[in-house]
């Protein structure tokens, strides 16, 4: 027997009546609706957790580099500005970390898609800002001679880019000769791993950050510090926006250090911005 609202065909057959289909397509679309936010979720957290993944391998490539270069932390080539070197070329670390890294999706965050992109960055250079690989660029050519391509060929992009050989994540150059107690400040770019005082607060790297990009993880971004621990930091906490006024910025270590790329240099505290 069926049940109510059923009815019978020939040959003994049972089929549902148009309510009954009603009322199932109705408790189908209310699951669906209940189901799709979680998965969303789920589906974000798992991009999250590559991230975290990714920056933690990296962390971890910046602490064997200083190794195997008499403590000396990868340092970031650049242009001049204003008569002092101002490190700019993002992808740089991708050559410096080749002999631990092979892999390129490493250095790509899975949330990072249009306007959080690095591709979206722009600047009179290339439309790809700095954070793609220049093929005039010393270490490609060093590369190339090496034959170090682990999934692409580089002849086959013509142009004076490599748009695959990318990174999606922003690597600490700061190298300021900036000095806090009369004593110079640690620098992050090219300076030693050893004169850190407090490595479990200093910015490694982290997802491109600068303000025309958005946040890729739910109003935060991943960092890595020294210590190769990762951490996911909201907005106001690396980019306060309130800026500069006293007593307002949050985005302080604790003891005081800002910004964000200047955490755990000193011991004492300093203001490295006008």
């Amino acid at each position: 027997m069926c049940g109510l609202g059923c009815r019978q065909l020939g040959c003994g057959k049972w089929a549902f009546t148009l309510i009954e289909l009603l009322v199932v397509v109705a408790i189908i679309a209310v699951l669906i609706a209940i189901l799709l936010p979680s998965l969303h979720l789920a589906r974000e957290q798992a991009k999250g957790s590559v991230c975290s993944s990714n920056l933690h391998q990296l962390g971890l490539a910046t602490t064997y580099y200083a190794g195997d270069n008499h403590d000396r932390l990868p340092y970031i080539l650049g242009a001049t500005n204003n008569g002092a070197n101002a490190p700019f070329y993002q992808y740089h670390q991708i050559f410096q970390f080749y002999t631990y890294i092979k892999d390129l999706k490493i250095y790509v965050c899975p949330s990072a898609k249009e306007d959080n992109s690095v591709k979206s960055y722009n600047n009179s250079s290339s439309s790809h800002g700095y954070y793609v690989t220049f093929k005039s660029d010393d270490r490609y050519k060093q590369a190339y001679r090496e034959g170090w391509w682990p999934t692409i060929d580089p002849t086959d992009y013509p142009g004076p880019v490599v748009p695959p050989i990318y990174s999606e994540y922003w690597f600490n150059d700061w190298s300021w000769a900036a000095t806090a107690g009369g004593q110079p400040i640690p620098q992050i770019s090219g300076g030693f791993l050893s004169k850190i005082p407090y490595p479990q607060f200093a910015t490694v790297m982290c997802d491109a950050v600068w303000e025309n990009l958005k946040c890729r993880h739910r109003g935060s971004n991943y960092f890595v510090f020294l210590d190769s621990h990762v951490d996911r930091v909201a907005r106001e906490k690396y980019l306060d926006p309130k800026g500069h006024t006293a007593g307002a910025p949050r985005d302080y270590d604790p003891f005081a250090n800002r910004p964000f790329y200047a955490w755990g240099l000193t011991r004492e505290g300093f203001d490295a911005l006008p």
